[in-house]
């Protein structure tokens, strides 16, 4: 090869490939133990991965030895086969390498010794020796360079490099991995992009950037916040979007190639040299890259340095006022809303706005939240689960802290995920006993993982089965049958989810959640009705139909609709609403333009669901907060259904 990998990515933007892992297991590569295995057992499909990608227009393919070290090895009874398993994977990638006609390069795939999900590091000296053992296998198979990649701290991806560098003079390319926590981009030991950047600039790296866990969207801002660098060239490699379990348990990621492409253009634009994909990544989101890159002239290296552009600032929560003690009581109108709501006649049910409770921050911030999205008009509080890895108060413990302090109905989504059946049954009888009685059940998906973008979890039961537990203990029966002697009285919802791809799928899920115990139902985010209407055509065909509540929540800008529309699974956004969104742009007004059009929506909604839950961002918006958001959406309400809004 005439030009070294460093030479060439000083000269243009070099495209890098897509998954192998998650491909992999689309193409029908399953190991019982770990998926690097498939270099020995079947080089065949390895090599047509590579192959593929190569086709696609990728200039690096990434050897499939990710966490192919001895200590990630070990805990599949391969650690004997560290030097085999990563020869050979080098060796599959170079052979395709070199048959290309055209320049291209081969890096080994390198991730932290750290097994997922150990809270403490494997011990320094044992991860340097086997990030060494790795590099040595992978630069005898002919790698062209090392790729560091999905690293969640800084300091282990520091010594990693080091280990490199005491290896191999080939060049490095270092990648940290960071989770969005609530507008904050932090790796898991609370490092900035900025952070990292600082440690990793002047170690001799040909490149710093990041990889996985994020989308498209979500990773620009990253690197965004990690350049210029003055020293490294950046790299950058999203997710193709949010992943979650589907109907058969297996993985979905949401992100086509179309917008994986445009945000490529757009790491370019903010200085990335090196771009490329992770989880759920395909060769067709590499091919639309490529076309991408060279309609839009962005091989040739920018002759300035890009201006960052800054990361958008929230806007805090107003800090509560000084006679809004934590713990005081609030005043409001009173529980029982969800009761007499269900127990309302059709066609004269009140119509019940709720408000979901959200966002950074502690106890103090949430209550301060809540008092205004109750003094703007809702009637129940709604505490979800969030996806964030982040340590912070559990949706049970915060629905509990608002039930004790604000005078409403506090509703809690409770997920089945990596929960034992008996764990789920002693959790469901303690919120009893602390006052919660309004209980969303559903299977959820476990946060995002740097490395396992959805992990198998503890599947023992799914949001059906928790369904049928709560009715089970709303009448007196526990788990085993057992009566407990004094019945529940939870008031029993479930989730349905119009933007699912089959919607008569969906609506038999539906029908089989009612007769499973629940008394209502409630949407995944909506931004159009008609989904939502052939959802409860499928109910009532089935005589199940129940009260529901429809999620809206308000667009803040444009590049929240991209990401709901491009990124997150099971989510539709119309046409006419992204449109809209982009002439409104992401400044301070372009949350005033999604108010209004979630009013529209909650006014078509009210002639067809029951009730409305708002949601929203959790820190306010210039000039919009939660209050004013209730309070609009009521009105909307109230406009469409004639005084259907009760309190």
């Amino acid at each position: 090869m005439s030009e070294s990998f460093t030479e060439a990515l000083g000269r243009r933007v070099l495209l890098g490939d897509g998954a192998m892992g998650t491909l992999a297991r689309a193409s029908g590569g399953l190991v019982e133990g770990h998926g690097a295995e498939l270099c020995v057992i079947a080089p065949e499909l390895v090599s047509a991965l590579h192959e593929r990608y190569l086709a696609a227009g990728a200039d690096v393919l990434q050897t499939h030895t990710f966490a192919a070290s001895r200590p990630r090895l070990e805990r599949h009874g391969l650690a004997r086969r560290v030097r085999e398993i990563n020869l050979a994977g080098a060796r599959l990638a170079a052979d395709v390498r070199d048959t290309a006609g055209r320049p291209a390069w081969v890096a080994g795939s390198v991730s932290p010794a750290t097994p997922p999900g150990f809270a403490v590091p494997v011990d320094e000296a044992r991860a340097a020796s086997a990030i060494r053992e790795q590099v040595e296998a992978l630069v005898e198979g002919g790698v062209d360079l090392v790729v560091l990649e999905t690293f969640s701290r800084a300091g282990e991806l520091l010594a990693a490099l080091r280990s490199v560098q005491e290896v191999t003079d080939l060049p490095v390319v270092a990648q940290a991995t960071f989770v969005d926590e609530d507008g904050d981009l932090l790796t898991a030991a609370g490092e900035s992009p900025a952070d990292v950047v600082a440690r990793l600039a002047d170690t001799g790296a040909v490149a710093v950037g990041t990889n996985c866990t994020l989308g498209p969207q979500g990773l620009l801002d990253v690197v965004r916040r990690m350049g210029p660098t003055g020293g490294p060239a950046l790299s950058a490699q999203p997710n193709a979007g949010l992943p979650h379990v589907v109907a058969d348990r297996s993985v979905r990621f949401a992100g086509d190639a179309e917008h994986f492409a445009r945000y490529v253009l757009r790491y370019v634009e903010a200085g990335a040299r090196l771009v490329g994909g992770c989880c759920g990544t395909t060769p067709e989101h590499t091919a639309a890259a490529a076309r991408a890159l060279t309609t839009h002239d962005a091989w040739a290296p920018p002759t300035t340095p890009r201006e960052t552009v800054p990361a958008p600032r929230a806007v805090p929560d107003p800090v509560p006022d000084a006679d809004e003690a934590p713990d005081d009581a609030a005043a409001g109108p009173g529980r029982g809303a969800v009761e007499r709501w269900l127990r309302g006649r059709p066609g004269s049910r009140g119509f019940l706005v709720a408000a979901e409770v959200a966002g950074a921050g502690g106890p103090d911030e949430h209550l301060g939240r809540a008092r205004r999205a109750v003094a703007g008009g809702a009637s129940v509080l709604w505490v979800s689960r969030s996806r964030a890895r982040r340590a912070t108060t559990s949706p049970a413990g915060l629905a509990v802290h608002l039930h004790d302090r604000v005078d409403v109905d506090t509703a809690l989504t409770v997920t089945s995920w990596q929960t034992s059946l008996l764990a789920l049954q002693a959790d469901l009888l303690g919120l009893h006993a602390l006052g919660v009685r309004t209980l969303v059940c559903e299977t959820g998906n476990p946060p995002v993982h740097a490395e396992e973008a959805v992990g198998d979890g503890v599947w023992e039961v799914d949001g059906l089965e928790l369904l049928r537990l709560a009715a089970d203990l709303n009448r007196g029966v526990d788990a085993d049958g057992v009566e407990i002697g004094t019945a529940t009285a939870f008031r029993l919802g479930a989730r349905i989810t119009p933007g699912a791809d089959d919607l008569d799928y969906e609506a038999e899920r539906a029908v089989a959640k009612v007769e499973a115990g629940a008394e209502f139902l409630v949407s995944r985010p909506v931004f159009e009705v008609e989904r939502l209407r052939t959802v409860l055509d499928g109910l009532a065909a089935a005589g199940r139909r129940v009260p529901v509540l429809a999620s809206v929540g308000a667009l803040t800008g444009y590049a929240q609709a991209e990401h709901l529309r491009h990124e997150v699974p099971d989510v539709v956004v119309p046409d006419a609403v992204v449109a809209t969104m982009q002439k409104a742009g992401d400044g301070p007004d372009a949350a005033r333009t999604g108010l209004a059009l979630a009013a529209e929506l909650v006014a078509d909604a009210a002639t067809l669901a029951e009730g409305v839950v708002v949601r929203w961002p959790g820190s306010a918006v210039p000039g919009l907060d939660p209050a004013t958001a209730v309070t609009r959406l009521r009105a909307a309400a109230n406009g469409a259904g004639g005084e259907r809004v009760r309190r």
